[in-house]
């Protein structure tokens, strides 16, 4: 015989999980949720406690209609709770103030957006949009409604003259700003190693497309002639492209900071840094494939050993430095929670490194989270002479 917290329980879990589905105008209705009325051993047993039962519902003041029916007790015909029948989704969410509040608040969020943006999508997006809090719902509509009459601005992402938004935000709900544009590639636009997502949301939005900068510390006093003299700069991918004379090593280096320490010269020596996830803008100098050899230095995580596996596979010959089960054992009181890993295997990992990765996959496991020692907390005199010796290795 269920009570009627009971059923307030029940409906809180069947609106948490259906209420989208609801809000599309599935769902049937009305919706019959059976009381359990006693059965005939439990009124031959117990009548009493059956008519307390019956008296706990004859008090019910929630959503829907009690339902009853005549059952049988050994002293003649009684009219017991059978059903509570809901005419609708809104009776279902009144069965508590939360849930009352949500199916409000959905439908507001709906009937605004849908009457703002007709050509709006909301397939797997209900909750998502519901769960906004307000200043972000009020951000999402300005967006949309200025991208909506600015459809090639051609401004830079940092340049849109919209109240409370910034590049984060705006990658962060790319995915409801493009169906709310009615966009069919509704895809998360967080960078997948290449940069690919970012570069479809800008020409989507009609915005700028900013160039392709690489930090490059020229360590070679000889090369740095073609470059005015300049030992630190950024450059567009292309401009690289066109060097004269080539160096024979490249070092690259996840972090931009770690690059303006080199402070040695080192003949045919050049470093690029500070692009920790463009693995397609190193990929794509020329002078970088044609290196007698390419060294990395990274963060020891997930990310900075997927960055290797993936310059491999570009058919980059790299090398690491300090990218090793040693290093991260000798640092270990310096190393922080991390990202887990996003994939299980990197195929292009040499058997050192390939020990790490699978070390930092099983702590992943065990602890729901990975581990990020980051390569500028490793201290200074351990790894320059470290880096430096690799250099000096390579070039002779």
């Amino acid at each position: 015989m269920r009570q009627p917290d009971e059923i307030t329980a029940l409906l809180r879990r069947r609106f948490d999980q259906d209420y989208p589905r609801w809000a599309r105008g599935d769902g049937t209705w009305p919706m019959r949720v059976s009381l359990q009325p006693p059965t005939t051993a439990e009124r031959s047993a117990d009548p009493v406690a059956c008519h307390e039962w019956a008296s706990l519902w004859q008090e019910y003041r929630g959503p829907g209609t009690v339902h009853h029916q005549n059952v049988r007790f050994p002293t003649g015909l009684h009219s017991m709770p059978h059903a509570l029948i809901l005419d609708g989704p809104a009776d279902a969410a009144a069965a508590c103030t939360e849930t009352a509040e949500t199916w409000r608040r959905c439908g507001h969020r709906l009937i605004t957006l849908q009457s703002r943006f007709p050509l709006a999508r909301f397939d797997g997006l209900i909750r998502r949009i519901t769960d906004l809090e307000p200043p972000d719902f009020d951000r999402l509509a300005n967006t949309v409604e200025w991208l909506n009459a600015n459809p090639t601005s051609g401004l830079l992402l940092r340049q849109l003259p919209i109240k409370g938004i910034n590049t984060k935000w705006l990658m962060r709900h790319a995915h409801l700003v493009l169906a709310m544009l009615g966009d069919d590639d509704t895809e998360p636009a967080q960078d997948d190693g290449d940069g690919q997502r970012r570069l479809r949301l800008h020409r989507r939005l009609g915005l700028r497309i900013p160039p392709d900068l690489v930090q490059v510390a020229v360590l070679d006093p000889d090369l740095r002639a073609q470059v005015a003299g300049m030992r630190h700069f950024a450059a567009g991918i292309d401009d690289l492209n066109t060097w004269p004379h080539l160096p024979r090593i490249v070092v690259i280096l996840e972090n931009k900071e770690t690059g303006y320490a080199l402070t040695d010269d080192l003949p045919d020596t050049v470093v690029l840094h500070g692009e920790g996830f463009s693995v397609l803008h190193y990929a794509r100098v020329e002078w970088v494939r044609a290196a007698t050899r390419v060294l990395y230095w990274g963060d020891i995580d997930a990310a900075g050993l997927q960055f290797v596996n993936d310059l491999r596979g570009y058919g980059i010959a790299v090398t690491t430095v300090m990218m090793n089960r040693e290093t991260l054992d000798l640092f270990a009181d310096l190393s922080v929670d991390g990202a887990s890993p996003q994939r299980r295997t990197l195929p292009n990992l040499d058997e050192d490194e390939q020990n790490l990765y699978t070390h930092l996959v099983e702590h992943a496991d065990a602890n729901s989270s990975g581990i990020l020692l980051e390569q500028e907390r490793i201290p200074w005199t351990h790894a320059y002479p470290l880096l430096l010796g690799e250099i000096r290795r390579l070039v002779c």
